[in-house]
């Protein structure tokens, strides 16, 4: 008896402290939506996949305006114009596969850097009978681990002849807490409870806070979750690219904050953590931060918010990919660099 009622009580406890939290102060972290507002990002440029692995990916064919931008997402399901399924003779493709800084958060098609990188290498090869083709896959909320996952679903059938992967230092994330995961993903059960996700908001804050008080530092430790997650799409992604003969280029893009300078950059060491981490598994880590320091730019000239490079930045991100695409042209490609 004794038991039981012991039993009864602990369950009322909790049933007190949920509905205390529901009532007065819900817990915001990993809280499921009650509805999915409809707008051109979450009905229109976006939809649920089906593919293993992918969360969601772009809406082939869809067309929409966001931010003053025009988002075309082709029948391959990249941003960007139309290109046919098989390449052309004398094309070079390159799929680009990344996050809303690969899509190309508030800017035009055109103006994407995947877009820019096509722009700069096809400046390089006129006259030479070659053309680059680069499909950008990038898509907003992606995790490396995603990125990676829609790189083997829906990239890799096209027979590129390179592959891109950005970085940027939310890339270990292994939590669906972007906007988008929310929007297509089903809650897992615990998520509907107030207490439970408090739980998980404490332990994620305690990880933050023992590891260098920010959460950038917490999802490159070893400690945590989410380090692990990083390296195992790494080591998938050199998998898939070795069985096809591929190389593999990471582009490491900096986060801005609310600064003005370049220096010092906060986030420094975790550029060579990455960097070591690529290059152990034969990747070509191009890092935009040196670029961006050396531009005669200020970090507002360069960023249109605290994570995200504008025109200007991501233009001179797909000149300095042209650079090096170019000068390791037969490492990357297989055969030197076109001439006229």
């Amino acid at each position: 008896m004794f038991p039981l009622v012991t039993l009864g009580l602990f369950a009322a406890l909790v049933l007190v402290v949920e509905y205390s939290f529901a009532w007065f102060n819900p817990i915001k972290f990993r809280r499921p939506l009650e509805s999915v507002p409809e707008n051109t990002w979450t009905h229109t440029i976006h939809r649920k996949s089906t593919r293993p692995g992918v969360p969601y990916e772009l809406n082939p064919g869809a067309r929409g305006s966001l931010r003053g931008a025009d988002i075309s997402i082709n029948s391959l399901g990249a941003r960007g114009p139309e290109v046919p399924r098989d390449k052309g003779p004398g094309v070079v493709r390159i799929v680009s596969m990344g996050a809303s800084v690969g899509f190309g958060w508030t800017v035009k098609d055109d103006e994407s850097y995947p877009a820019r990188l096509e722009a700069h290498l096809n400046e390089r090869a006129a006259g030479t009978g070659t053309r680059y083709e680069v499909l950008n896959f990038g898509v907003g909320g992606y995790a490396t681990r995603d990125e990676v996952a829609a790189l083997e679903q829906i990239a890799l059938p096209l027979a590129p002849d390179l592959v891109i992967i950005d970085y940027h230092p939310n890339g270990p994330e292994a939590e669906p807490i972007q906007p988008l995961h929310k929007v297509f993903r089903d809650a897992a059960w615990w998520e509907h409870w107030n207490i439970l996700r408090g739980f998980a908001a404490a332990r994620r804050e305690w990880g933050v806070r023992t590891h260098g008080g920010h959460q950038y530092f917490w999802l490159h430790s070893d400690a945590g979750p989410h380090w692990p997650e990083f390296l195992k799409a790494y080591d998938k992604a050199k998998r898939l690219c070795d069985e096809r003969g591929l190389k593999v280029v990471i582009a490491g893009f900096p986060s801005y904050g609310q600064r003005v300078e370049w220096d010092p950059y906060p986030f420094e060491a975790l550029i060579s953590q990455v960097r070591d981490a690529a290059e152990a598994r034969g990747f070509l880590f191009v890092d935009i931060l040196p670029i961006y320091r050396h531009s005669g730019l200020k970090i507002p000239d360069i960023a249109v918010d605290d994570e995200h490079p504008g025109k200007v930045g991501l233009d001179l991100a797909g000149a300095e990919l042209a650079r090096v695409i170019w000068e390791n042209h037969e490492r990357l490609l297989g055969r030197a660099a076109p001439t006229k």
